[in-house]
């Protein structure tokens, strides 16, 4: 079968799972031989991060809805590169990119990956047009398949549910180095490690990560808590505030912020309990790349979450902005390394099950072929 020529799009200014996803996609295409480029915006963290990956990146200056210098831009580029597909990673994309279609003058199938789920009606003219030149909708969660059948005019046979996932070689505890980041922060063989990895953003669960650890050291005295991540773009003060809050319930001693890390595998693999205390979200790749490396998990029991733990079994469920639920399910995991291993193990089984990089690509590559070949027909 002949390779694709695909363009992927991705305007968004802000850097975490979305954005890593759409890079991810885009990777993993490029991989399998076809010629990709990723649309995204100038001077953007994606932008940096895809170029040192070696993906071919079209950069715009997108800024709101409405560009008729860049659709005009885009539509050249579209045709003179005679792109076979188009995949949009960004709900907000589809205003720029299906005029820009439009101008080109053949058909061209488009996707839109829907990864956050809306609360307002898109029913509007605007929104009809833009949906009306949709060919299928990707939704990555069950939850997100129900919104968008809730809240767009999209057809329900166009929607589908196609979870986000993540590359089981890499993410393996085998290949891991858990012992090095234990080193670097000190944690001896006797240390239960506590660990969260996100982004700082209001909504994921920072405060009650915080509170739970202030309420297990009354408690145990060989526990270390570990904050991976950083602020995105527009999210510095939050990083601050919880920073701050840290530092009002005496934690430093215990907590320790690490800042961005690109060496995750082995910063899960140094973990011994994963914790996901989000309020709300739409699936959680943190979540698939934890259980992957064979960490048990306590997580919120919302929203596209369901479709990845098995309370019980992968993990424990808690509800969010508890602390003291969270807590509790933490210590049920530090009493119980038996548990927390079967809980791992459990995950590993799941993750490869559903949620394998690999299996998902092939599925969203006979998607891809399915609507090129109706469009030549």
């Amino acid at each position: 079968m002949r390779s694709l020529r695909i363009l992927q799009s991705c305007f968004s200014r802000s850097w975490g799972g979305l954005e890593i996803q759409a890079m991810e996609v885009s990777l993993q295409l490029q991989r399998n031989g076809h010629r990709v480029w990723l649309a995204c915006c100038a001077e953007s963290r994606l932008v940096g991060e895809a170029r040192a990956a070696e993906l071919t990146t079209v950069p715009f200056d997108v800024k709101g809805y409405f560009h008729p210098t860049i659709i005009w831009q885009l539509s050249r580029f579209i045709n003179r590169h005679q792109v076979d597909i188009i995949h949009s990673q960004l709900s907000r994309d589809i205003s720029t990119i299906v005029p820009a279609m439009k101008l080109v003058r053949r058909h061209i199938p488009l996707l839109l990956s829907k990864r956050v789920g809306s609360y307002i009606s898109k029913r509007d003219p605007l929104h009809r047009f833009t949906y009306a030149n949709v060919s299928r909708v990707l939704a990555i969660s069950d939850v997100i398949h129900r919104n968008v059948l809730e809240t767009t005019p999209i057809r329900a046979d166009r929607v589908l549910t196609l979870h986000d996932a993540i590359d089981t070689g890499r993410f393996s505890l085998p290949r891991a180095d858990r012992h090095g980041v234990r080193s670097e922060f000190h944690f001896g063989d006797e240390t239960t490690v506590i660990g969260f990895v996100g982004r700082f953003s209001p909504g994921k669960g920072h405060e009650e990560f915080l509170r739970a650890a202030n309420l297990l050291r009354k408690t145990y005295d060989n526990l270390r808590f570990l904050i991976v991540g950083e602020a995105s773009y527009g999210e510095e003060a939050y990083e601050t505030d919880i920073r701050g809050l840290s530092q009002s319930l005496g934690l430093e001693d215990i907590v320790t912020f690490t800042g961005f890390r690109k060496d995750i595998p082995d910063v899960l693999a140094a973990f011994d309990i994963f914790a996901f205390p989000s309020h709300a979200e739409s699936f959680g790749v943190a979540l698939i790349e934890a259980m992957a490396m064979e960490r048990p998990v306590v997580s919120t029991n919302c929203d596209g979450v369901l479709d990845i733990v098995v309370n019980g079994e992968t993990g424990l469920f808690v509800n969010p902005r508890s602390p003291a639920e969270l807590a509790d399910a933490l210590a049920r995991l530090i009493a119980d390394p038996v548990l927390r291993t079967s809980m791992g193990k459990a995950g590993r089984e799941r993750v490869e099950l559903l949620f394998d990089q690999k299996k998902q690509i092939e599925k969203l590559e006979d998607l891809y072929r399915e609507l090129v070949g109706d469009n030549a027909g």
